[in-house]
């Protein structure tokens, strides 16, 4: 993690008094410069978005306070860049699993960039650092903040405004994480000890298990017809399977043997084409 002066240098080395995006550029092994003389600067205007932003590096400029203030420090893995993304506080990680399992996000930086508010904007003279920079399949970007729906008071929701703004003459997305369902989010997390490769099924079993799901089954059931000998190995295929929503599931009701597994309209019209 960089340290927290990166922060502080921001207003210091403003250049003009419009709105600015502050980040650090990628270092390489001919790069012998800190990222504090690194740092570049420019006014936020259209073309700005357009920028190579995959060619940045994190510029991770604050702390954790503790688990008392939701700030437990947490890596996640992900796995369409096989890098681990940083995270201030678990809330971060989970809305992360939940952007992985949405599939609409190809990489992701974690406090990327910082907003140097300009005159004209209520937040004139501040700046702040989103939480997450998103690249999404379709090659867009976005920015990300996350903040517990109970934590957000007005002088955060005039940050958000204003950041959206920001997003709007950039081009970009925007968005506020503000939580999901607990125990959707830890069903996810357990669907998502699967996500990984070795726990794909063979494209024959695969097809199996969508011929078996068609009509709705139980995951044991559905366990013990694809793999009798070892019914707990298919747990991994199945689970896999749902996570790439292959595969239904009810992620609000509480997980069992019993929890239906049932073929999605997605795997449907894949193998229709």
């Amino acid at each position: 993690m960089r340290p927290v002066e990166i922060a502080r240098q921001i207003t210091r080395r403003r250049y003009s008094g419009h709105t600015e995006l502050h980040w650090v550029p990628h270092a390489n092994e001919h790069t012998n410069r800190s990222p504090l003389l690194r740092q570049e600067h420019e006014i936020v205007q259209p073309d700005l978005g357009d920028r190579d932003w995959a060619s940045i590096d994190p510029m991770m400029v604050r702390s954790s306070k503790g688990v008392r203030h939701r700030s437990t420090p947490a890596m996640y893995f992900w796995k369409r860049t096989r890098s681990h993304v940083w995270c201030e506080s678990q809330s971060e990680r989970w809305e992360l699993l939940w952007l992985d399992y949405g599939g609409q996000v190809e990489r992701l930086w974690s406090q990327p960039l910082a907003v140097a508010f300009g005159r004209g904007s209520r937040l004139f003279e501040h700046w702040h650092v989103p939480d997450f920079l998103a690249q999404f399949t379709d090659g867009s970007y976005g920015l990300f903040d996350v903040r517990p729906a109970d934590l957000i008071d007005d002088s955060a929701r005039v940050q958000f405004e204003e950041t959206a703004a920001v997003c709007e003459t950039l081009g970009w997305h925007y968005r506020v994480l503000t939580g999901r369902d607990r125990r959707a989010t830890a069903n996810l997390d357990c669907l998502s000890a699967s996500r990984h490769d070795r726990c794909l099924p063979t494209r024959e079993m695969e097809a199996l298990i969508l011929e078996m799901a068609c009509g709705g089954r139980p995951r044991g059931e559905l366990c013990q017809i694809v793999s009798p000998e070892c019914p707990p190995l298919a747990c991994a295929w199945v689970d896999n399977m749902a996570w790439r929503r292959l595969l239904h599931v009810d992620l609000s009701a509480v997980f069992s043997n019993e929890t239906v597994y049932t073929t999605s309209e997605s795997a449907h019209e894949g193998r229709a084409a």
